[in-house]
C-alpha cells in the first residue's frame, strides 16, 4: 500500500469530539455497574469492594492505547493486529468470534425489565416473558442501526439519553438513601485492602462471577477494542480523513481509504498533536471516570438496600431486585423508571455490541483478504451486523442472561493477556518507527501499560488455577 504524507486535523473544541466516552461509558453500564458488582455487594458485602477502583482505572490505560492507535494511522485496531502477524491475528480473532457469540444475553436481561414491569403476555413463565421483549427490543434497536443516517451518530445519541437518566437517578437515591454512618461504612470497606475476601465460602464460590465483575469493572477485553473504532467514526487524528459508515438509506457508504496515511515532521503537527493526546486522556478519562462513578453508586445502593436482605440478582430476572434502588428514594414510581431504564441501558448495551462488533469483524475481513477489499467496509459491516443479529435471535433462549453474560466475561480476561502486547508493540516499536519522533510515547506510560497486563494476566493464572484444581 502506498504511504502519503499528510498534515495532522486539529483537534478542534474538546466538547464537540467529546462522544466515545458516553457510548463506552453507557456499554460498559449495561453489566458491571448494574448486574455484577450490586450482585457481589448484595451477597458478601464489602469483601470485594476494595478491588472495584482498581479494576476501573487500570482500563483507562488500555483504551488510550488503542484510541492512540487509531489516531495516529485513522484506521481500525484490527488493521494493526494483522500488519504485525496473520498468525497471531487469526487465533485473536477466532477468540474473539466466539467471545461475541453470547452478547444476546444482554437483550434478554433487558426484556426481563420490561416484562416484570409491563407482566405482558399475560400467563406465560418469566422466561418466555422476558424472551418475549428481548425479540421486541432487539427487534426497534436493528431497525435504528440499519436505517439511521449516520450508525454511529445514532448510537452515540442513545447513549448520551440514557446514561444522563441513569445517573441524575443513581445520584438522587444515594442522597436519599445514604446516612453519614453508610457512607463511612462503605468508604471504610471502599479502601480496606485486609479485608477481601473476608467471610466468604471458596468452597463454593462461583470465581466466574468475580473475574465478571473485575473484567466488567469498564468494557472488557475485546469490548475495549470497539473504542477504536468510535474514535474512527468520529474522526479523531488521521481518521478524520475517512468517512463513517452510513445507514442502508444512504447514497453512499464507506469504501476504505487505499492510502496509508503518515504524519507530516513538522512543528505545527507536533502542537496538534498534543493537542489529540490531550483529547485521548481527557476522553478515556470520562469514560472512566463515568462508568466508575456509576459503579461507585449502584454498589453503595445494593451495599444499604440489598445486601442486609441478601437479595442478589439471579436467574431470569437479573436486574429485578436492584429495581429497590429507585424504589426507596421515588416509591412505586422509582421501581417502573428503573426497570424500563434498566432495560434501555441493557439493550443498548446490546445496541453498542452489535455495532461495534461488527465493525470490529468488518475490519478484519478486509484486513486479510484482497477479495473481500474489494467490497469495502460498509458491505463487510452489513454482513456481520445482520449475522449477529441472527446469532441473538438463536443464543437467547439457550441459557439465562447471566450465564450468557459470564461466558463473555471470562474470555474477555484471556482477551486483555493476549492483545495487551500487540498495542505496546503497536504504539511504542512499530509506529514511532514510521513516524514523526514526537509521536513516541513516553517510557513512564508503556511501564504502566506492562503493568495492567502483569495485572490481568495474574487474574488469568489464578483462574486458571481454580479450574485446575477442580
Amino acid at each position: 500500500m502506498n504511504r502519503k504524507s499528510r498534515s495532522l486535523p486539529k483537534a478542534g473544541s474538546l466538547w464537540f469530539l467529546l462522544g466515545p466516552a458516553f457510548v463506552w461509558a453507557a456499554t460498559a453500564q449495561g453489566s458491571g455497574e448494574l448486574i455484577w458488582w450490586p450482585y457481589l455487594v448484595a451477597r458478601y458485602g464489602g469483601a470485594f469492594l476494595a478491588l472495584l477502583l482498581p479494576a476501573a482505572v487500570i482500563q483507562f490505560f488500555v483504551n488510550r492505547e488503542i484510541s492512540r492507535y487509531t489516531a495516529v494511522t485513522g484506521k481500525g485496531i484490527w488493521r494493526g493486529f494483522v500488519g504485525i502477524s496473520k498468525f497471531y491475528a487469526w487465533p485473536l480473532f477466532l477468540l474473539c468470534f466466539v467471545n461475541f457469540l453470547w452478547f444476546g444475553g444482554y437483550a434478554s436481561a433487558g426484556g426481563s425489565s420490561l416484562f416484570e414491569v409491563l407482566q405482558f403476555p399475560v400467563g406465560v413463565s418469566e422466561r418466555v416473558g422476558s424472551l418475549f421483549w428481548a425479540y421486541v427490543l432487539v427487534g426497534v434497536f436493528t431497525v435504528g442501526l440499519l436505517f439511521s443516517k449516520t450508525i454511529y451518530k445514532f448510537i452515540e445519541v442513545v447513549m448520551k439519553v440514557v446514561t444522563g437518566i441513569t445517573i441524575t437517578g443513581l445520584l438522587v437515591s444515594v442522597i436519599l438513601i445514604g446516612s453519614k454512618e453508610s457512607f463511612l461504612s462503605f468508604i471504610s470497606d471502599l479502601f480496606n485492602f485486609s479485608k477481601i475476601g473476608a467471610g466468604v465460602d471458596w468452597a463454593n464460590f462461583d470465581h466466574s462471577k468475580l473475574v465478571t465483575a473485575l473484567v466488567f469493572a469498564g468494557m472488557g477485553g475485546f469490548l475495549n477494542l470497539m473504542y477504536s473504532y468510535w474514535m474512527k467514526d468520529k474522526g479523531v487524528g488521521m481518521a478524520k480523513y475517512g468517512k463513517p459508515i452510513s445507514g442502508l438509506l444512504a447514497k453512499k457508504g464507506l469504501v476504505e481509504e487505499e492510502v496509508d496515511y503518515q504524519i507530516e515532521d513538522s512543528e505545527e503537527n507536533k502542537k496538534r498533536w498534543k493537542g489529540w493526546m490531550k483529547y485521548l486522556n481527557v476522553d478515556s478519562g470520562l469514560a472512566v471516570g463515568i462508568n466508575a462513578a456509576t459503579i461507585l453508586m449502584t454498589s453503595f445502593l445494593a451495599y444499604v438496600l440489598l445486601w442486609p436482605e441478601r437479595n442478589y440478582p439471579s436467574g431470569w430476572s437479573i436486574t429485578v431486585a436492584q429495581s429497590t434502588f429507585f424504589e426507596s428514594a421515588f416509591g412505586t414510581v422509582g421501581r417502573v423508571v428503573f426497570l424500563i431504564v434498566a432495560a434501555a441501558f441493557l439493550v443498548d448495551t446490546w445496541l453498542a455490541l452489535a455495532d461495534g462488533v461488527s465493525r470490529q469483524f468488518a475490519d478484519f475481513t478486509v484486513s486479510v483478504s484482497e477479495k473481500a477489499k474489494k467490497k469495502g467496509m460498509r458491505w463487510w459491516y452489513y454482513f456481520w451486523l445482520v449475522f449477529l443479529i441472527g446469532v441473538t435471535v438463536v443464543t437467547m433462549p439457550l441459557a439465562q442472561p447471566g450465564a450468557l453474560m459470564k461466558m463473555v466475561g471470562v474470555i474477555s480476561m484471556f482477551a486483555f493477556v493476549f492483545y495487551i502486547p500487540a498495542l505496546g508493540y503497536l504504539n511504542y516499536i512499530k509506529l514511532p518507527k514510521e513516524n514523526p519522533k514526537f509521536l513516541r510515547p513516553g517510557w513512564a506510560s508503556g511501564v504502566v501499560l506492562a503493568v495492567v497486563w502483569l495485572l490481568y494476566t495474574g487474574l488469568a493464572g489464578w483462574y486458571v488455577s481454580i479450574l485446575l484444581k477442580g
